[in-house]
């Protein structure tokens, strides 16, 4: 049997204000753990993105699946590096997420963080395996929030070099 908005609403709302009472719902419906809301994004997606770093950790815990995308091809960890989001990564490094996650519409993750220009973030996924041989990646630099130059520091820090690329950024 399918799940009602309304289920999935009230399991939400216990993900983020009640953990004993969402454990209970798990137990009493497994669905519930990797339901899709809004974009077709499992809850533990949705709370992400929300900034719910408590609710994505008990769903963590729980086994909710980490790397599942949504209707766009975003993981979670996709998602949260556009919006710089360094504790929600961390939280989703810590249980599985894919450093390199592909994506139909967007950069992967470490693209994502460097547009975001979240410095902390970048260094974040470069030291858990993230690769830098995305073509996007220069793109994003130039686009990106941050002086071009601090974040080719970092990036250099990691043997990344823009040089490789065909040049230096445009500042």
């Amino acid at each position: 049997m399918a799940l009602t908005e309304k289920e999935i609403g009230e399991f939400i709302d216990a993900a983020v204000r009640d953990h004993a009472t969402a454990r209970k719902m798990i137990e009493a419906c497994p669905d519930l753990l990797n339901a899709r809301w809004t974009h077709d994004e499992t809850i533990l997606h949705f709370l992400a993105i929300e900034g719910y770093v408590d609710a994505v950790r008990f769903l963590a815990a729980a086994g909710a699946a980490i790397d599942e995308a949504n209707e766009f091809g975003d993981t979670a960890l996709i998602d949260v590096a556009v919006l710089g989001n360094v504790e929600i990564a961390k939280l989703l490094l810590e249980h599985g997420a894919n450093p390199n996650a592909p994506s139909n519409t967007r950069d992967n993750p470490l693209g994502a963080a460097v547009w975001s220009g979240n410095l902390e973030l970048v260094e974040l996924l470069l030291a858990a395996g993230a690769r830098a041989e995305f073509d996007d990646l220069w793109l994003a630099l130039q686009a990106g929030r941050v002086p071009p130059g601090e974040m080719e520091a970092l990036l250099g820090r990691y043997g990344i070099s823009p040089a490789s690329r065909g040049g230096p950024v445009e500042q």
